[in-house]
């Protein structure tokens, strides 16, 4: 009886860590072949995204037409490729979507380059729009900005129709870099220079006005010719956050309003910045944290360590790396690592830590949201990289509390991770015959179980009154 009651115990945990997690469908359904989904954009109640069928087979005709776009309802028999854009197996990688007037756009390459491409969302009313390549878009009273890398980086405009440069005449025009720019309060916001200002200043904060069609330095950051490094642009209320020589910055549009976050200062190489509930959360290191998710609440000039994942740092550190945000209800889903592995999971957070859903599914990227339930791109490690999907709603507030507990690598042969929130708590390791192989007091972010047998086990975590449960392979 004790020795069911435990196998009974295994397959529950099993279940309720990787069931959680469904594959959506195989779409190159050849052995570990991957589609790569990518790209993901929610346009009229579907998912379009770009995806490779090597293997043809769920390809019109069983043929390798290369990465071209493919269409989702959310359902396996609802995901279907949608148009060959690029005649034979060469990709014409769609990407950059976005939407305007109702009408869905993207970028992708028909051979003889990079073009402009409008959709309906059907097959027939997917079509060359003839206008050239829109990357890191930005919307702003109904126009699309976006910076023309082929035209000395100027700033251009698309209303749907004609793609024109700003501020094409008269006072000298600012190079914008990379996909810095933002659309706030009624302007546009970019990280560039000018060709006069450069040697004095370096590439700095401008803006370009659209109400004068003109561009002005909203400030020198660094005070040198030294170049401030200006990324990820995200709006809270009334000021732009920005990343700057590596840390937060904020500004309200004035030199003097322009400046940097006293309480994050301590917090350098931020990326990946998001807003969720009035509050911008970043990747961010203060040298021991080693890219962590922190959260930066304005209203109460407060700096959280969200994730706090541990590891060691013989094995290369302990990076988080969140990255592709999406918010589901009362969480914030998003790809991070554990300590010690660089495969990307998929976590979730209150605001206040940080949940691993299922160390099952690697590899996740590109979330998005559709009638309430996540799709992303993972790997299970049998059928490659390809479309996923979670709904939330199976995961209570009470099933996620008795299983948040995670070890990794699970098979192992030496030790095991386990999160930091454990630390000082008992545990036990049980035998399928209910024997206790080994147990004590966890101190560390490892426990070790070097001297024990092969074989299939269970771990027990005893923390104040709640006893969590894993399965435990041991190889």
């Amino acid at each position: 009886m004790k020795q069911k009651l435990l196998l009974a115990i295994t397959m529950i945990a099993f279940l309720t860590t990787s069931a959680q997690i469904t594959l959506l469908k195989e779409i190159n359904n050849s052995a570990a072949l991957n589609s790569n989904p990518s790209n993901l954009f929610v346009f009229n109640n579907k998912i379009y995204f770009a995806a490779d069928d090597s293997s043809g087979s769920n390809t019109p005709g069983n043929e390798d037409l290369g990465s071209e776009i493919w269409v989702t309802d959310g359902t396996p028999e609802g995901t279907t490729f949608l148009k060959d854009l690029r005649t034979g197996s060469d990709s014409s990688s769609p990407n950059f979507f976005f939407e305007l007037n109702n009408t869905m756009y993207f970028s992708a390459n028909t051979g003889s380059g990079n073009v402009l491409f409008s959709s309906d969302g059907t097959t027939d009313g997917t079509i060359d729009s003839g206008g050239s390549f829109i990357f890191n878009q930005v919307e702003l009273d109904g126009l699309i900005y976006y910076i023309n890398t082929t035209d000395s980086n100027g700033l251009y405009q698309f209303d749907g129709t004609t793609q024109t440069k700003v501020a094409n005449t008269g006072a000298e025009h600012v190079n914008f870099l990379g996909a810095a720019i933002a659309a706030f309060n009624g302007k546009i916001y970019g990280y560039g220079f000018t060709a006069t200002e450069d040697p004095t200043i370096g590439k700095e904060l401008y803006v370009y006005d659209p109400a004068t069609d003109a561009y002005s330095l909203v400030k020198d950051i660094t005070g040198s010719d030294a170049d401030a490094g200006i990324s990820n642009f995200v709006t809270i209320g009334s000021e732009l956050y920005f990343e700057a020589l590596g840390n937060v910055w904020k500004t309200d549009g004035t030199t003097n309003g322009t400046i940097a976050i006293d309480k994050a200062s301590a917090i350098g190489s931020t990326l990946e910045y998001f807003v969720w509930n009035g509050s911008l959360y970043f990747e961010g290191d203060t040298g021991e944290s080693n890219d962590q998710l922190w959260k930066y609440d304005p209203s109460t000039d407060t700096i959280t360590n969200v994730s706090n994942i541990t590891g060691s740092t013989a094995t290369g550190g302990n990076n988080h790396d969140p990255s592709d945000y999406a918010v589901v209800g009362n969480y914030m889903y998003y790809r991070g690592e554990p300590a010690d592995d660089t495969n990307g999971y998929l976590y979730r957070t209150d605001g206040n830590t940080s949940q691993l859903i299922s160390a099952a599914i690697k590899d996740i990227d590109d979330l998005v949201v559709l009638n309430d339930i996540l799709y992303f791109e993972g790997d299970n490690g049998t059928t490659g990289n390809e479309l996923y999907m979670l709904n939330p709603s199976t995961l209570s507030i009470n099933k996620v509390s008795k299983n948040t507990l995670m070890v990794y690598p699970n098979p192992t042969s030496n030790n095991i991770n386990i999160s930091s929130e454990y630390l000082n708590s008992s545990y036990k390791i049980y035998s399928i015959l209910g024997q206790v192989v080994k147990e004590g007091i966890i101190t560390s972010s490892q426990i070790s179980v070097s001297g024990i047998s092969k074989g299939n086990y269970i771990l027990k975590v005893s923390q104040d009154a709640k006893v969590s449960t894993q399965k435990l392979i041991i190889k």
